[in-house]
């Protein structure tokens, strides 16, 4: 358990377009040195996601920088086999929402496929379908904005 303090601010800010996310890096400044497998005192990072309606829809924790490969491997196992890694390849401005280039749901889509999310955890975080996170993957492929990375067991 790990208390976070955000600013309502923050928050407000962040929900412009739709999905606020909190990155959030730590470590027990007490860990249990007796306990060879306690790894609390190591760094960790936490990802938590809140949408429009201040709803916590997605909470990531993983120690160090990015999931590791053992954590995607875990997932692989879980659903059979593949896992799919949506990653951002071009960064696009908000703007481009009001330009009308983005809606604002592929926009959102976006700011979770930070390379760190599958597809599967894409879809459960904004809440939709896998089969729906895979029809915008495409049509954001094929605006050149997002790659998905492919890792089998």
């Amino acid at each position: 358990m790990v208390s976070l303090m955000i600013d309502k601010k923050d928050i407000i800010n962040g929900l412009e377009m739709g999905l606020y996310t909190k990155e959030h890096r730590h470590r027990n400044r007490n860990p249990d040195l007796d306990d060879y497998d306690d790894k609390s005192g190591s760094e960790h990072t936490i990802y938590v996601y809140i949408n429009d309606r201040y709803d916590v829809t997605g909470v990531k924790s993983f120690f160090g920088d990015m999931p590791s490969m053992s954590e995607i491997d875990a997932e692989a196992v879980e659903i059979g086999g593949e896992v799919r890694i949506p990653v951002v390849v071009k960064e696009v401005p908000e703007m481009s929402v009001h330009l009308g280039m983005l809606t604002q749901e592929e926009f959102i889509i976006l700011k979770i496929c930070d390379g760190m999310n599958t597809i599967r955890q894409v879809a459960e975080i904004s809440g939709k379908t896998v089969d729906q996170i895979d029809m915008m993957m495409e049509k954001l492929r094929k605006k050149g904005l997002v790659k998905v990375i492919k890792r089998t067991l």
